[in-house]
């Protein structure tokens, strides 16, 4: 089988390695690693690993990825990115994933192992959700929201831009996370989180409001 290549972008976080696991199982061919983070030591076994000022236009012609967890890293990664001149966004699902056919993203999304995407959601730029997610039928998840491990979403909820799902929680039936808020891990939310706004607990309350985002993702 004829592999697609594409670039990963910051990669000084381990969680280098489950993007690349899922590129690869996608059949997905990385073609270089740039590493735009000097104080931070390089992951080993990646290769070739480049620093931006290496960046030249055959590599810029390419999708890029950022293996980043955090919506406001990929987001400030993706704007140093364009400036060197990368245009295209590589999107990673993993084909053990089940996605249903009814389901719309825009570009750069990366969906996990073992996932599963419902009918009728719509998802927006560099979204990621991480392993073992699910995700209800109609749910709306604007730009670079991040869903961790093992959460889930029932139907109709809706999760706006710049938002961080913990790790195992839970969302009750249509329920709306305001742009930029973070629910903790484990957290049951059976009500509305307001913007910028922290939500953790069982069932999950908001412990502080007027935070700038999951590290200022500022979207």
């Amino acid at each position: 089988m004829t592999k697609s290549d594409c670039v990963f972008y910051a990669v000084g976080t381990r969680y280098v390695y489950d993007a690349l696991e899922v590129a690869e199982r996608a059949g997905i061919h990385v073609r270089a690693f740039i590493h735009n983070r000097p104080e931070v030591p390089v992951p080993e076994a990646l290769d070739p690993v480049l620093t931006p000022d290496q960046v030249d236009v055959e590599l810029t012609g390419l999708p890029v990825a950022f293996p980043l967890v955090t919506p406001g890293y990929r987001k400030r990664v993706e704007e140093e990115a364009s400036k060197l001149g990368f245009r295209t966004l590589a999107s990673l699902i993993d084909p053990s994933a089940v996605v249903a056919r009814r389901f719309e993203c825009g570009s750069g999304v990366q969906v996990n192992a073992g996932v599963v995407i419902a009918a009728g959601c719509t998802f927006g730029r560099q979204v990621l959700v991480n392993r073992s997610a699910s995700i209800g039928h109609d749910v709306t998840a604007e730009d670079y929201v991040s869903f961790g491990p093992g959460c889930t979403l029932c139907g109709s909820c809706y999760v706006e831009a710049g938002v961080f799902v913990g790790a195992g929680s839970t969302l009750a039936p249509g329920v709306r996370i305001g742009r930029n808020a973070i629910v903790g891990a484990g957290a049951v939310v059976i009500r509305d989180v307001p913007a910028g706004a922290v939500a953790a607990g069982n069932p999950a309350r908001v412990m502080r409001e007027g935070i700038a985002g999951y590290n200022d993702c500022g979207v």
